[in-house]
């Protein structure tokens, strides 16, 4: 007889029930050890997720481990939850990982052994999906394919456990969704950590485009009626190239995700402050979906000045027609944010919103940038690699910094907008390509068509419209409401009470310059929430600038009397920020790399 899943005393009914509507993402950590296990939870996550390759993990080897007959992957499972993470999840809730075809035992009683230990919810996991080929169609023939899995799901339910269907492949999303399970884990690949950041970037659209097509198959079926709530199941992204912040950033503004899950990116460097501060930093991104329209708010843009709403206007009234935009603006005023929301609402919001800093690449690669080339085109090309247009293709190009694209680049662009086809370099094949194409720029396009450094042409090409993101010093009526929401954030990446700013402070901030916009507010009130230990800052750290045709340095209190143990910690966590770079550590608190060093040895 089926019974409702989930304990009555479980936190998990409760982020079952937020599926498109939290604020937070739900974090889910694949824990190899109760080490892991333990900080994640003490960090904040919503979940904790028992499978074979965390203890593969655990062990030193690669989580694919798991998919090998090494030994039975549920008695693995089972050894992980009884020694290492039930004894310290604390109310955490838990996701076991169980293979649907184990020939030692019923499913049924699996199931109930853990659910007597504790687990409140179930995964096929090791996944067949993660076979193709010959070896896919031998599991299926041998009973061990997506039909075994959906009888597992059904039958975890049936126990009173919560479902999650663990899926790699459109369809197999499709058929899970249909049979009412109540959350579904979008796998976007294996974790890997790549140097490359060309490359790291080009695997994380690649992904987000796989995710896409799954989430479209979830989205599809309707509301969940298996679960007799009428209502979507939770959705996860899981894994893949998705190792920072930033990218489960970039990656919310383009999927409708109600959270996270991975292991290997939690638990690189399994040590209480990494694993700590990973977590946090994944929790404090804001999901798209919680930040519900309003008249102060459209996605990660905020205000309610007369300026903001009239961008808030001109981007829901653009967005839904397939045309060109430009987007100028100063630096730090989020250009890059309305070019994501451009996407977010147009009918091209499934398909990839693919970006490039035209400043960031050099002359000699731009075509290959842009076009892609062949394997032997030009020395270093080992491999045949798709061009910005290619990844593109029936979705949007974000052009960032489109002023300043070389006399070359504006030709060559200019050339694959007219024929809306491209070549590869050392390519002959012309190739279709059918692209929205966004750009920004913090210089004006029109003068620059006038001093004759940008052409006229390629202009009019991009500049079916226009949108203008407004300097923070000409909408400072905003300022307390950006920073409710940057402490928000703070809050959770620096683990501690911060309840708002005095009138003191906040007149201080509407006397300043403004120079970096909003991204200098949000510098202003992490370095102020690093020096002040009281629940409202005060802001005595702080000097106001007036604006200058030239900009300084913002007036901080000279360093020698700041403590030392705060200088310490200031130096630490911009260490942290920075992923362990000094340079940008010590650029980030405007000191040189001798001073940011000695801040590092000083203990107070």
């Amino acid at each position: 007889m089926s019974r409702t899943p989930t304990a009555t005393n479980s936190e998990l009914p409760a982020l079952l029930a937020s599926a498109g509507r939290a604020a937070a993402p739900i974090l889910a950590v694949v824990a190899g050890s109760g080490q892991v296990a333990r900080y994640a939870k003490e960090a904040g996550a919503d979940l904790l997720m028992a499978l074979s390759a965390g203890f593969f993990r655990n062990l030193g080897t690669g989580s694919l481990a798991s998919f090998m007959p090494f030994a039975n992957t549920n008695e693995l499972t089972e050894r992980l939850l009884r020694e290492q993470i039930l004894p310290r999840r604390g109310r955490t809730p838990v996701i076991a990982g169980v293979f649907a075809s184990d020939p030692t035992t019923t499913l049924q009683a699996t199931l109930r052994r853990f659910a007597e230990l504790g687990v409140e919810g179930i995964t096929n996991w090791p996944a067949v999906g993660f076979a193709d080929g010959q070896f896919r169609e031998m599991l299926e023939e041998e009973g061990h394919g997506v039909a075994a899995e959906l009888e597992l799901l059904k039958a975890a339910r049936a126990e009173g456990l919560a479902a999650f269907g663990f899926a790699l492949e459109a369809d197999t999303a499709r058929r899970f969704t249909e049979a009412g399970v109540d959350a579904m884990i979008l796998d976007l690949g294996l974790t890997r950590s790549l140097d490359d950041v060309v490359q790291h970037r080009d695997q994380l659209q690649e992904a987000i485009a796989r995710l896409q097509q799954m989430l479209a198959a979830v989205r599809a079926t309707g509301p969940s009626t298996g679960s007799g709530q009428g209502r979507q199941p939770l959705v996860l992204g899981f894994g893949g190239p998705v190792t920072t912040p930033e990218d489960f950033e970039q990656l919310l503004r383009q999927c409708e995700l109600d959270g996270f899950a991975g292991g290997s990116v939690f638990e690189r460097f399994p040590v209480q402050e990494v694993i700590t501060s990973t977590v946090r930093r994944f929790k404090s991104v804001r999901l798209q979906a919680g930040a519900q329209p309003s008249e102060t708010r459209l996605g990660e843009m905020i205000g309610a000045s007369r300026a903001m709403k009239e961008v808030f206007r001109l981007i829901r009234q653009v967005a839904p027609h397939d045309v060109n935009v430009c987007i100028e603006g100063e630096t730090g005023t989020g250009k890059e944010l309305v070019a994501s929301l451009l996407h977010r609402y147009s009918t091209r919001s499934h398909g990839p919103f693919i970006t490039l800093n035209c400043g960031a690449i050099p002359e000699s690669l731009l075509e290959s940038e842009l076009f892609g080339h062949e394997k032997g085109a030009f020395t270093g090309a080992h491999r045949q690699r798709l061009g910005k247009f290619e990844l593109a293709h029936r979705g949007v190009l974000f052009l960032d910094e489109i002023a300043d694209l070389s006399a070359h680049g504006q030709v060559a662009l200019l050339r694959a907008i007219q024929q809306r086809e491209i070549t590869r370099v050392g390519g002959e094949t012309a190739i279709p390509v059918d692209v929205r194409i966004l750009t920004a720029s913090h210089q004006s396009l029109a003068q620059l068509v006038q001093a004759g450094s940008f052409r006229a042409d390629l202009f009019y090409r991009l500049n079916h419209m226009s949108i203008r993101t407004p300097p923070l010093r000409e909408r400072k009526e905003d300022i307390a409401l950006l920073s409710e929401a940057i402490l928000e954030r703070l809050k959770v990446q620096l683990n501690r009470t911060l309840v708002g700013l005095s009138e003191r402070f906040l007149d201080k901030l509407s006397r300043h310059a403004w120079h970096g916009n909003v991204r200098e507010l949000e510098h202003v009130l992490r370095r102020a929430a690093l020096l002040e230990e009281g629940s409202i800052l005060s802001g005595k750290f702080f000097t106001p600038q007036p604006f200058l045709a030239r900009p300084v340095e913002q007036g901080v209190t000279p360093v020698k009397e700041v403590p030392k143990k705060v200088r310490s910690e200031m130096a630490k966590a911009a260490l942290e920020q920075a992923h362990g770079n000094k340079s940008q550590a010590a650029a980030r608190l405007g000191v040189s790399r001798k001073t940011f060093y000695a801040w590092l040895g000083e203990e107070g």
